[in-house]
């Protein structure tokens, strides 16, 4: 009844790579009235967002706050029955979730408690594992064939394998983690990749007299010469000045931003590299546990809320010769999603 005269609010908060993405969706008998989005960064970003989410809360005592779970202990396992939950090493200390009684969520119990703590001016009333988005968001595919499914995020890669909408094997990784993913190290398994990409080995840096076969034909030693007809050394100075010229600031501001672009594509390849290690190592550990069952993915399904691409599936399609389909996700609204669906559930 209190529906019928009172909005309801649903709030998504994304932390990722050091940012917050807010969503803010407001609804009144299930029609849209208005959606908002805000990125908070810098050091004061926390105390920002939390004040933008505490003006939305004044306007309807129907208010839903979601937060994707950012905590890089947490995961998924097959099964729900206790004696499984008893028997997995990893979800001790862990707070449980049983998804659909086919496959079970678990968090750090300290984790989440920190984070209900953080986030206590506001309050919490979801709190969403990656694994949850990932079925939703792939919700026309997952209840087919077996394939791997992945949601790329800034700071984290969460992979797992479906089939016929029941999870075969999962695993939550921090990005920020060292990568020690050197396939000769895994003792476990049997099966082995090619990673196709050859370190080249680091040159010495310097020069060394034996890679010269003339000296003569090195024009700086004229140039040295030269030099020693200069009896005045301060003229150096004024030679230097006509040879560095000052940048202005329209160059300076175009240097900035080509470096700034470079970084950016360097974080990227490296990311959609470490993301290609990461997957690399999840075939290998499924391959080699009781769970395979003689099957082998073909296709990977990646939700890519970052930037990933054509890197990415250039490496699965030629290293690991799979079918590749990579969407753009926008996280935010796939909590806001399932943050209806559970208020409905209540």
């Amino acid at each position: 009844m209190i529906e019928r005269f009172y909005r309801k609010i649903f709030i998504a908060i994304v932390q990722d790579g050091g940012s917050y993405d807010v969503r803010v969706v407001g609804q009144k008998q299930k029609k849209l009235l208005y959606k908002e989005s805000r990125r908070f960064e810098g050091e004061s970003s926390f105390e920002e967002m939390i004040s933008f989410v505490r003006k939305y809360l004044d306007e309807s005592p129907l208010h839903y706050i979601a937060l994707l779970n950012p905590e890089p202990k947490q995961g998924a396992i097959v099964g729900c029955s206790q004696h499984i939950a008893d028997d997995m090493e990893e979800i001790i200390g862990s707070k449980t979730l049983c998804r659909n009684g086919k496959w079970l969520l678990y968090s750090s119990h300290r984790e989440l408690d920190a984070q209900e703590h953080q986030y206590r001016t506001i309050g919490l009333d979801f709190i969403f594992s990656p694994f949850s988005i990932l079925e939703h968001f792939f919700a026309d595919k997952i209840k087919g064939g077996f394939a791997l499914y992945a949601l790329a995020q800034k700071d984290s890669f969460s992979v797992a394998l479906f089939e016929e909408g029941k999870l075969e094997y999962a695993h939550h990784y921090a990005m920020n983690e060292k990568s020690s993913l050197s396939i000769e190290d895994d003792n476990s398994s049997p099966v082995g990749f090619a990673v196709g990409i050859k370190e080249e080995e680091e040159s010495e840096r310097g020069i060394s007299l034996d890679d010269i076969e003339s000296l003569d034909d090195l024009d700086i030693l004229e140039e040295l010469d030269d030099l020693s007809d200069i009896e005045d050394l301060d003229t150096l100075e004024e030679i230097a000045e006509f040879s560095e010229d000052e940048l202005t600031y329209e160059e300076k501001k175009v240097t900035s931003s080509r470096g700034n672009d470079i970084k950016f594509e360097m974080d990227r390849f490296n990311n959609d590299y470490r993301r290609f290690e990461l997957i690399q190592r999840t075939l290998i550990r499924f391959y080699s546990g009781e769970h395979c069952h003689n099957r082998f993915v073909e296709t990977i399904y990646v939700a890519d809320a970052y930037g990933s691409g054509s890197e990415l599936k250039r490496y699965l399609e030629e290293e690991l010769f799979l079918n590749v389909l990579i969407r753009h996700i926008d996280v935010a609204d796939e909590v806001i999603a399932l943050s209806i669906l559970e208020e409905e559930g209540l």
